[in-house]
């Protein structure tokens, strides 16, 4: 029998697969399959969590101005300023080949045909709220998803995370947001601009949409890390508390522990 790693309910009928990052944010890969998180726990993430996150002007302005479709394949749209007395705001998407308004904007986008505004404006929200609640219940789903991702061929090893009572405060408030406001640590490490190689794993050019890691301190306490864009998230799996991670940024200087040894940032001309 399968059990769902956060309700623990038999999962063997689940025909859902959960992303551990929101497939709208890019993730194809960190997936796990059917039956690790039933079909209920599953819609309720991807509506109460995912779709709130998604929705946040950070998350909504990182995914236009960087072109990440939806997973039905759609432009995100955002809104942009015309500076022109009779233009105002617009419904705007971005692509490759430029600007694309809504049609029902006739009239406003007649004065960028016509020459008569030459300039707009596109607000730009460079990082997210800190203490935010949902990210941190999307961090806490996303840290216990990650933690059986590890050994999602190891069945013995899944039934041993469902049945961990040190793992229930954090399973409870990721999937019911029970208990107080679970901390995390979040910081840039760097610009959504920056591109990186890798001599031994990957010669050519690379953007990183995303990157997962976990982190022992002292040999027992256990945070995960999360680099969506180049902002890094870090929540303890076994409690409320981020003073040890931060502590041991300040001993090691500030890196982060998901860099790989042999992996270079390109660097960029000013």
């Amino acid at each position: 029998m399968s059990r769902c790693i956060f309700c623990k309910k038999n999962s063997d009928n689940s025909k859902s697969i959960e992303h551990i990052i929101p497939e709208s944010l890019g993730n194809v890969e960190h997936v796990l399959p059917k039956g690790i998180v039933c079909d209920s726990c599953n819609n309720y993430f991807s509506i109460k969590i995912e779709r709130t996150l998604l929705d946040k002007l950070y998350f909504k302005n990182l995914r236009h101005r960087n072109f990440i479709k939806t997973k039905k394949g759609r432009l995100v749209p955002d809104k942009a300023l015309l500076m022109h007395p009779k233009g105002g705001w617009v419904e705007m998407w971005i692509d490759e080949n430029g600007f694309i308004f809504n049609h029902e904007d006739h009239e406003k986008i007649e004065l960028i045909a016509n020459g008569e505004c030459k300039s707009l404006i596109i607000p730009t929200f460079p990082d997210p709220e800190k203490e935010d609640k949902i990210v941190s219940r999307f961090l806490a789903k996303a840290a216990l998803e990650s933690l059986v991702y590890k050994y999602v061929h190891a069945k013995d090893w899944i039934e041993e995370i469902i049945e961990k009572k040190e793992l229930d405060p954090i399973r409870d408030y990721a999937r019911y947001g029970k208990g107080d406001f679970w901390e995390y640590n979040q910081r840039r490490i760097y610009d959504e601009e920056d591109r990186f190689f890798d001599p031994v794993h990957h010669p050519e050019p690379y953007e990183i949409l995303h990157e997962l890691d976990f982190i022992h301190i002292d040999g027992k306490i256990l945070y995960f890390i999360l680099v969506i864009m180049g902002i890094e998230y870090s929540i303890n799996l076994g409690g409320s508390e981020i003073e040890y991670y931060q502590k041991w940024l300040v001993e090691n200087n500030g890196d982060s522990p998901i860099r790989r040894f042999s992996e270079y940032m390109i660097k960029r001309d000013k």
